[in-house]
Parts: C-alpha cells; sequence; structure tokens
C-alpha cells in the first residue's frame, strides 16, 4: 500500500511493502520558482538555479532519511542496469542501478516513465529503474532482477514496487508506437494495449508487473501505486499533461 508522508513540507510516497529506506518524490514541497518546476524540482536542465537544485536534494534525503551519497544516471530509455559500489564521477548513460553497498541511494527521475524500486533485504541488495515504454517493452526490469540475483538475491525473495507513473488512463498511443512496441517485446505486450472507442491506450504498470512474475518475482511482492501523474498535474510532473514543459521527479532507495 502506497502511504503519502509529509515531513518539513516535503511530499512523498512510501510503500508499506518495500522495508528498505525508500521515497517517491511528489512535486511538493521544494525551493523552485518557476511556474513550470514549483517547487520540488529534482532534475537537472530543466531550466532550474544550481542552488535550487541542490537545496531541493538536500531537503528531501534529509525529509526522506536518506543517505546524500546520490547514485542517478543520464537517462537513456534503455535496458542497461549498471552494479555500483560507489558513485561514479561522472553520470553514466543507461536506466538502472543494483547495490550491496550501504550509505549509497540509488535514484532514478520521471515525469510519466516508471520508477520501480526493488528489494532482497535478506540479500542486502536494492534496486532503482527508469522504465519508459523503450525501457519497459526492452524488459529493463528483467536485467535489473538479473543483476540482483548476480550479487546473491532470490527471486522469490525480491520485493518491487512501482511508484507514480502515467497510467492507462492517460497513455494514449498512435500506430506507429504499437508496430515499435510490439517488435520489442516480441507481441507479448499486446495484451496490455487497450482500446476504448476509436482510441488505443496501453498500460506499461500492467506490462512491468507481468514481466517481473516472468522473471520469478511472486505476485504477491509486486505492487503498482495506482498514482497517475498525468491525472494530477499538481501533486506530479507529468510530460504529457504539461506539453513537456516540466519539472522531474525521483524514486529512491537505499540499504538500511
Amino acid at each position: 500500500m502506497m502511504i503519502r508522508e509529509v515531513k518539513n513540507g516535503v511530499h512523498f510516497y512510501k510503500s508499506t511493502l518495500l522495508q528498505s529506506p525508500h521515497a517517491f518524490s511528489t512535486r511538493l514541497g521544494g525551493v523552485s520558482t518557476l511556474p513550470h518546476l514549483k517547487s520540488m524540482n529534482l532534475g537537472e536542465n530543466r531550466g532550474d538555479e544550481p542552488q535550487n537544485l541542490a537545496e531541493n536534494y538536500r531537503i528531501f534525503l534529509s525529509a526522506a532519511e536518506l543517505p546524500r551519497r546520490v547514485v542517478s544516471a543520464s537517462q537513456i530509455h534503455s535496458d542497461r542496469v549498471l552494479t555500483v559500489s560507489e558513485v561514479p564521477h561522472e553520470k553514466p548513460s543507461l536506466d538502472g542501478f543494483v547495490t550491496k553497498v550501504r550509505g549509497i541511494t540509488l535514484c532514478v527521475k520521471v515525469a510519466d516513465c516508471l520508477p520501480i524500486l526493488l528489494e532482497d533485504t535478506e540479500a542486502g541488495v536494492v534496486s532503482a529503474v527508469h522504465a519508459g515504454w523503450r525501457g519497459s517493452a526492452a524488459g529493463i526490469v528483467l536485467r535489473a532482477l538479473d543483476e540482483m540475483v548476480a550479487l546473491g538475491a532470490e527471486r522469490q525473495r525480491i520485493r518491487a514496487v512501482i511508484g507514480p507513473r502515467i497510467g492507462p488512463c492517460c497513455f494514449e498511443v498512435k500506430e506507429d508506437f504499437v508496430v515499435q512496441y510490439l517488435a520489442a517485446t516480441k507481441n507479448e505486450g499486446e495484451r496490455f494495449l487497450l482500446h476504448k472507442e476509436d482510441k488505443l491506450f496501453c498500460d506499461l504498470p500492467a506490462l512491468n508487473l507481468f514481466l517481473l512474475q516472468k522473471g520469478g518475482v511472486l505476485r504477491e511482492n509486486t505492487e503498482d501505486s495506482g498514482l497517475c501523474t498525468c491525472c494530477a498535474p499538481d501533486l506530479f510532473f507529468s510530460h504529457r499533461a504539461s506539453g513537456g514543459v516540466r519539472g522531474t521527479m525521483a524514486a529512491m532507495i537505499a540499504l538500511p
């Protein structure tokens, strides 16, 4: 179950399924002042002042009680996942991280794409994944599971939560998308295309839940937040709802 918390004015969500320190940010509680960034913008290259971005990270990590050594990436909508033992000197180009090192916060950034956090607390392994439609179709969560298992995790112990994301209510797609999507999923994703009147929508959360279970995660160890970023632009940044003029949220996880 997802729970909304407010600490020192910072609004974020946590899942009762996950035992590791973690948080899914909203757009509320930061210091960014530009109208399209108000106020908890956590994304670079959105027109924010560097000092505002640094302060947003400081107050968010403090409110969520997460380590200040943050690992993030230049996200490229891929299925690339990296196992890390320290904070890289330069941001790698990929879309997911895995670690078993304490004191590191794994961070992925979203504004409609799916943030997925995973853990095996017994093995001491956590993961954070950014799953856009391309990453989802390419099976990035399967790559993350493989990397976790390589560090000692067991698939039937892994818990996985999908945070606030665009839902099938709002993710309308066109025929050019369908051609690429079906090719990438080898037609497995067809069941997650939904026809509503004369429009077509894609259910990316359902696709990723399917892939997690295909990868060996127990159904009872998975959760989708059910929170649509596009439906609630006053609470979340949404690329689609804003026409691309927006800030960025983050999902973060660390070992206890």
